[in-house]
């Protein structure tokens, strides 16, 4: 398991793509949840709507804010 990439509290991008469920756009990363398979997780809130996603790190990008 290695440590996760993006810390609580930090604005995010999910990856909109084929195996991505969650809406693109942007969402604060809330939780840091453990890993599944060789992939770290992360519980993201959407800033546009509020509604909350368990998102594997490689459907996230990062963003400038």
């Amino acid at each position: 398991m290695t440590d996760h990439k993006y810390r609580l509290g930090q604005v995010v991008e999910a990856r909109s793509g084929l195996n991505a469920q969650t809406p693109p756009g942007p969402y604060e990363v809330t939780r840091l949840m453990p890993p599944t398979g060789m992939s770290n997780q992360y519980r993201l809130k959407s800033l546009k709507s509020g509604h909350e996603w368990v998102v594997r790190e490689e459907d996230i990008l990062r963003t400038d804010n």
